[in-house]
């Protein structure tokens, strides 16, 4: 038997890797880039003092640490669920057949244990807290109990953003100490956000989980009330999406929040991002309300629209609660 070229090996699972994150790597490495580098806007002081060495290293960090969360979840979500990727993404390693189950579990088993420890090794000991309990949430939600309701499909993604914010912090942290953490309202705000609009991820995926018994809102609610939530999901996505506005603008008007108003650039950045967010959340809604069922629509409106509202709910969230 012919052995194999080590250079193909490295190749080989470098592919694996690649359609192991890429489908999501909008909201598990996108996301924390755009939020690592929100969380320096409203410090343009701090980024213009701080060593261009230590910034690097804070963006290669976020990067790879990120690539790391994202595989901890990646590798068990897919091992798990390989009958519904076939249906609903059949380019993914193991449906395609570029990877087995036990080659997934292989990796499940090494990944858990290494990247905690790479955590700690780079960023610190929280960060390797948050990698552990990051694990052990998924594990709760995907492998035992698996509770088969959609509240936790929407807690799962909710909780995992506050922790996701949480590492960026202590990703920064590492490397500039100076750095102002924000107030705890930050990471809860923003994962009510996600907690009360990420179900929109659930509509292109509809028939692949109808099939898999997946208890999603669009599963339960069937055809005869599937337009209503459609409807539902665009207000809520829109109503959320102009409060920022509203509630920065209201401040203004009051003249409330003097503190906050005696900052002109972190007023002016959390107006710009409230509009921004409000512009993105709108198209979110209305694609979201007139999609007439079809998956590759709503596919779009999830990974682009969506996604562009989330980053700049990140942005406004960081201006607001700035503690700079």
């Amino acid at each position: 038997m012919q052995e194999k070229h080590p250079v193909t090996g490295v190749h080989q699972e470098l592919l694996v890797t690649w359609r192991l994150l890429y489908a999501n790597a909008r909201e598990g490495l996108v996301l924390p880039i755009v939020g690592m580098l929100a969380r320096f806007l409203p410090t343009p002081s701090l980024l213009d003092s701080t060593p261009w060495l230590q910034l690097l290293s804070v963006f290669l960090k976020t990067v790879f640490l990120f690539i790391c969360h994202l595989y901890v979840f990646e590798i068990v979500n897919q091992v798990t669920s390989v009958e519904e990727d076939k249906i609903n993404k059949p380019q993914r390693p193991i449906p395609s057949g570029l990877l087995t189950v036990a080659g997934g579990r292989k990796r499940w088993a090494i990944s858990w244990v290494v990247c905690p420890l790479l955590a700690y090794y780079l960023a610190g000991s929280q960060a390797g807290c948050l990698f552990i309990w990051y694990q052990l949430w998924t594990c709760f939600c995907y492998v035992w109990p698996m509770i088969n309701h959609f509240m936790l499909r929407n807690a799962f993604a909710s909780v995992g953003v506050y922790n996701m914010f949480r590492l960026i912090d202590e990703i920064i942290y590492s490397e500039v100490p100076s750095f102002p953490l924000p107030p705890i309202d930050f990471y809860l705000v923003l994962s009510a956000w996600v907690m009360l609009t990420v179900h929109m991820q659930e509509f292109h995926d509809s028939e692949g989980d109808k099939k898999m018994n997946r208890q999603t809102l669009p599963v339960i609610v069937g055809p005869r009330w599937h337009g209503a939530l459609r409807w539902a999901t665009a207000f809520l996505v829109v109503g959320t999406g102009i409060a920022p506005l509203v509630i920065t603008g209201k401040l203004y008007w009051d003249g409330q929040d003097k503190e906050f108003l005696n900052k002109p650039w972190i007023y002016s950045g959390a107006i710009i991002t409230a509009i921004l967010h409000a512009i993105f959340a709108f198209l979110s809604g209305l694609r979201c309300a007139f999609s007439w069922g079809e998956a590759a629509y709503d596919r779009k409106t999830y990974k682009r629209f969506y996604m562009l509202a989330a980053y700049t709910m990140v942005c406004y969230l960081s201006f607001a609660y700035s503690n700079a």
